[in-house]
């Protein structure tokens, strides 16, 4: 039988507090939701939820969010999020 755990062990281990921290950063966002990371900006962080914007954008003052494209995912859902500088 395989044992699989080894290459979860590498991951860094999220804290959720530090996660708003990097409130309208450009972010990498590793999931279980999905098979290859979401690059973008974290728009919104709740108790159980990120909201994450899946382009840079340099000043959110003129974006009109409702026409952009957003993904809602659970904190539960995450694997490793870390921003690009």
């Amino acid at each position: 039988m395989l044992n699989n755990t080894k290459n979860y062990k590498n991951e860094s281990c999220i804290d959720f507090e530090e996660i708003d921290t990097l409130l309208k950063k450009y972010v990498r966002v590793k999931t279980y939701l999905s098979m290859k990371p979401i690059f973008g900006e974290i728009l919104e962080s709740t108790e159980s939820t990120i909201t994450v914007v899946p382009e840079y954008i340099e000043s959110f003052e003129d974006i009109n969010y409702d026409k952009l494209i957003t993904y809602l995912l659970p904190k539960s859902s995450l694997i490793e999020v870390k921003e690009i500088l």
